[in-house]
């Protein structure tokens, strides 16, 4: 691209609004110029030139008036130089104030980007130059003061050439500066757009991201609010997805990601709308939410999408997902609160066993407003000591002798009073204080272990639950090994008690770190067995030494011929097995008798004793022992 390839240095819109202006600069000159000499009468030769001039002026604005830029501009400016030629012929020449204006036209045209406007001018005012110079020269015609010299002539004609070629230059450069500039703003532009898109699209589904719901929510709001109406939020969460990419592996759980998009896609009506929030967490808007049960049939249409066989990585796979809705205006009236109120039902959606849904209600939000009230309450009991430790006796049902205890977690509030451990273990496991929790339970436990052996009252293996939180944490074997080493109790003396979710979910980390632990003594049972998914294969991997039967088999046992057969068989797998066996919730004698002849040989309950503190618990091991008290220090 050159300068003069009809591409101005201005914008079409700037060209235009120039070109008037310029004219109107000429035309109020050209004015100012000949008022006086009509005002006086002295019109002389000039004053038909410039009227000439003037006219020409307005014809071009005509021209310009209809877009028609190049004619207009040509005109303009043909017409000023054959005015400035007419001045400098008429009047002093080369020595003429007139010639200034030449450079000026020049210039102007070159920024008007007009090759042959350009050329036509600068010919022009090079023959003028040259011919009043030659005719000054050669006696034709002589301006006063004449021209002396035939290299004045040869001076002025130089001079418009280079100040043309300056003006081209300068022009030219102007030109390809601008042009580039304008593509960089371009690509700028273009940049720009591609960044918005992305920044409102999920880069793995494709589906609109959190910034571009909250924009859909926050349109689909201001409908509503003019027109009246309902907008339910549903906040989609995958089951079990962790699995899925831990046993097959990310790009396959991106498959199913995008795949379950598309599926939620497909589902919606045109006003519609779904987003990816992150991980596996979709969220979806149903703007005609007025009808709740065609909400509630969309919740169950998207679960029965995702729960919809698909295949990855050559398996057929059967998911499931939890949501939880939430009506606009409702249960609130802004994005934030609504989503976490979607979260919230979402979550108990899980809790009522997955792959369903629930709406949210003002329930569910005194129950959220407990739960952070004891997230906040367990932070400060921590700092104040409000815990305690409570121990139940294990009993050997031959010998009624005391053979272990299980620590139990209590907490006593100053306010509250006892608060039942079924009230905050779980919000701890879910608020992760459990791991803190767990770990001054297990240091304790290990200390009255160790302070037991050394009053007297031998050898008492140690129960204390573990968390799987805490065992997924990764650092359970480095707290185990704190508590044995700072209490100097014998690692055969504590057994640990796991869940069968735990090592059914097992990873082969845990796995390396339950075998550690096993070698330095340790021992392991699987609390409330029979409750969840209990199978032979991972009782064989982990080769755990005792099974704990759930109490809720236990209290029955006598009443409930089910209950009855599920322990008999428990008790004869773990007898093929060799493992030992102790019946949890023995609250009376015929429960003991009964157990005792199905040949289970330890218990625990309230039969002996509930969970009590450590120095009932020791009075309970002396008096049961026929052990003399602890001397009292002097």
């Amino acid at each position: 691209m050159t300068l003069f390839d009809d591409t101005s240095l201005l914008l079409p819109a700037q060209r235009a609004r120039r070109i008037g202006q310029v004219m109107a600069a000429i035309s109020a000159a050209i004015g100012l110029a000949l008022l006086p000499r009509l005002l006086t009468g002295t019109w002389g030769e000039v004053v038909p030139m410039m009227a000439a001039t003037l006219a020409a002026q307005a014809v071009a604005a005509w021209l310009l008036r209809r877009r028609r830029l190049q004619a207009a501009a040509g005109l303009m400016l043909g017409s000023l130089m054959v005015m400035l030629g007419y001045f400098i012929v008429r009047g002093q020449g080369l020595r003429d104030v007139s010639i200034m204006g030449i450079p000026a036209i020049l210039a102007f045209a070159a920024l008007l980007g007009n090759r042959r406007l350009f050329v036509f001018l600068l010919t022009a005012a090079l023959t003028v130059c040259l011919g009043v110079g030659l005719a000054n020269v050669v006696g034709w015609r002589v301006q006063r003061p004449p021209v002396y010299r035939p290299t004045e002539v040869i001076d002025v004609s130089v001079i418009l050439l280079a100040t043309a070629f300056a003006i081209n230059m300068m022009a030219r450069d102007l030109g390809r500066s601008l042009q580039r500039l304008v593509a960089e703003n371009r690509t700028v532009r273009e940049s720009q757009q591609r960044i918005a898109q992305l920044a409102r699209r999920d880069a793995l589904t494709g589906l609109p991201n959190r910034m571009a719901a909250r924009e859909q929510f926050d349109n689909a709001v201001q409908a509503i609010r003019a027109q009246g109406g309902r907008l339910a939020l549903l906040y989609v969460d995958l089951d079990q997805f962790k699995t899925v990419n831990d046993s097959l592996g990310h790009p396959a759980g991106d498959d199913l990601l995008r795949c379950i998009g598309q599926r939620l896609n497909s589902l919606l009506q045109p006003d519609d709308s779904v987003a990816r929030l992150g991980g596996d967490e979709f969220l979806v808007l149903v703007r005609r939410g007025d009808d709740s049960d065609r909400v509630a049939e969309v919740a169950q249409g998207m679960l029965d999408a995702i729960a919809a066989p698909l295949e990855l990585e050559g398996m057929e796979l059967h998911g499931s997902g939890s949501i939880g809705v939430a009506m606009f205006p409702d249960d609130g009236q802004d994005f934030d609160s609504l989503l976490k109120k979607a979260d919230i039902a979402m979550y108990r959606a899980k809790d009522a066993g997955r792959n369903a849904f629930r709406f949210f209600d003002a329930q569910m939000n005194a129950h959220v407003a407990e739960h952070l009230q004891l997230v906040a309450w367990i932070r400060r009991a921590l700092k104040q000591q409000q815990f305690e430790v409570y121990y139940q006796p294990q009993i050997d049902l031959d010998s009624g002798r005391v053979v272990g205890a299980e620590a139990l977690l209590r907490w006593r509030h100053p306010e509250q009073g006892m608060i039942s451990p079924a009230r905050f273990i779980p919000v701890a496991e879910h608020s992760g204080q459990i791991v803190e929790l767990g770990e001054w339970v297990l240091h304790q436990a290990c200390r009255q272990a160790q302070a037991w052996r050394e009053q007297g009252l031998g050898d008492v293996v140690i129960s204390v639950n573990m968390s799987p939180v805490q065992a997924r944490r990764g650092d359970m074997e480095r707290s185990v090994d704190e508590a044995l080493q700072a209490s100097g109790l014998p690692p055969a003396l504590l057994e640990l008690e796991l869940t069968e979710s735990l090592l059914i979910d097992e990873t082969d980390q845990l796995t390396a770190m339950l075998t550690r632990l096993r070698s330095r003594g340790i021992t392991f049972a699987i609390d409330d067995f029979g409750t969840g998914y209990s199978n032979l294969a991972y009782l064989k991997r982990f080769e755990v030494e005792r099974l704990k039967i759930d109490q809720s088999f236990i209290r029955r046992l006598t009443v409930n011929p089910d209950d009855e057969a599920i322990v008999q068989a428990i008790l004869q797998m773990a007898a093929a097995l060799k493992l030992g066996v102790i019946a949890e919730g023995v609250e009376d004698e015929a429960t003991l008798r009964r157990l005792f002849a199905l040949g289970c040989r330890q218990g625990q309950g309230y039969h002996w004793s509930p969970a009590i503190p450590a120095g009932r618990f020791e009075a309970f091991v002396r008096e049961r022992h026929g052990l003399p008290e602890a001397a009292c220090p002097a």
